[in-house]
């Protein structure tokens, strides 16, 4: 059975198919209103800071980018459920919608080393750094390393940031290492508490 913040998270995505399909119907001055809410990396050099977590979420599901953003929504969304029994043991609830913030909004900003003419969206590099956080705090609190997990985690990272075309490599490389410090993070944390 799903958690609840692995259903939310679920949610969450689907959801930002949907936004992006209404917002993909609305312009502002010409310009459909889904482009200020994905991750245009010019604009985001501009200022357009928003869009690095509004792009965690919405996606562009019309046009050149169709078949990319309706399948990184399914695959996502299916990733969460998938893994969300691995995840929801590493982490408390509040945590897991931290690591998932933290290491999205830190791969979206390591996904802006791929230059200006690049637009990107999608929860990858948060779920990147779910995957990454439960494998770094596993190892801390229990001094071993979950084979399985780590297998998982490799598993999805190569498949899914080499092997698929349009991919923000970036974005997932940056997720899984935020994931990293902040699973270290939250295990020696957890370490310490008190039985």
């Amino acid at each position: 059975m799903i958690s609840t913040q692995g259903r939310n998270l679920s949610l969450a995505i689907v959801s930002g198919l949907v936004i992006g399909l209404i917002a993909s119907e609305v312009s502002i001055d010409g310009i459909p209103l889904v482009n200020f809410l994905v991750q245009y990396n010019l604009w985001v050099y501009a200022g357009a800071y928003w869009q690095l977590f509004t792009s965690l979420f919405v996606v562009i599901p019309l046009g050149a980018a169709a078949p990319l953003g309706v399948a990184d929504v399914l695959f996502n969304a299916v990733a969460v459920v998938f893994l969300d029994g691995l995840l929801s043991h590493a982490f408390r609830e509040g945590e897991y919608y931290a690591v998932f913030i933290v290491s999205g909004l830190a791969g979206n900003i390591a996904g802006l080393l791929s230059g200006p003419s690049v637009v990107s969206f999608g929860a990858s590099g948060g779920i990147f750094g779910l995957l990454a956080g439960a494998v770094a705090q596993d190892f801390t609190v229990e001094r071993r390393v979950d084979c399985s997990l780590l297998g998982w985690f490799l598993a999805v990272f190569l498949f899914s940031s080499f092997a698929l075309p349009s991919v923000d490599w970036l974005a997932h490389l940056g997720g899984a290492a935020s994931g990293l410090v902040v699973g270290y993070l939250l295990g020696t944390r957890r370490g310490n508490e008190s039985p």
